[in-house]
């Protein structure tokens, strides 16, 4: 696989019961910096009763590169956008525009139906901050520990 996403195709599927303990490392694998900067140390027993109702709560999808799953995003619906509640990346294929492309296809889900997409973002987590501005998400609120972020309907 080369640098370039682009180079590559993605396959997209709604996640399954069984996917859920690959879901569940993904998570790990994905967000255990992050968490450890925000809240201090990884534990495993908060975080697997924190990803339950996650993934049973939500519409996942799992984007993958020719047979190899790498990512995967978790979608609801909140004050009539779409809800990007999570999206994760195995950390070998961040920066080479999985991300990028999951925000897209989020993006362009809504928008078929009309809405805007709506998500919120670590104030830890400046790379994600970087690249939702750059698809065009603007501030929307805060709190203490994130910013909350919208993108309007595309037509």
């Amino acid at each position: 696989m080369t640098n370039s996403a682009a180079a590559t195709s993605v396959e997209i599927r709604l996640a399954t019961q069984e996917d859920h303990q690959w879901l569940y490392q993904l998570h790990e694998h994905a967000h255990k910096e992050l968490v450890e900067r925000a809240y201090g140390p990884w534990m495993q027993d908060q975080q697997r009763a924190f990803f339950v109702p996650l993934v049973n709560d939500h519409e996942v999808f799992i984007f993958s590169d020719g047979a190899l799953d790498v990512g995967a995003v978790y979608l609801g619906e909140r004050d009539g956008d779409v809800w990007l509640e999570l999206v994760e990346i195995l950390p070998e294929f961040q920066r080479r525009g999985f991300g990028t492309r999951a925000v897209r296809w989020v993006v362009a889900r809504a928008s078929e139906q009309g809405i805007g997409t709506l998500l919120q973002v670590h104030r830890v987590n400046e790379e994600a901050q970087r690249l939702y501005l750059s698809e065009g998400f603007s501030a929307a609120g805060e709190n203490e520990t994130h910013l909350l972020m919208r993108k309007s309907v595309q037509r």
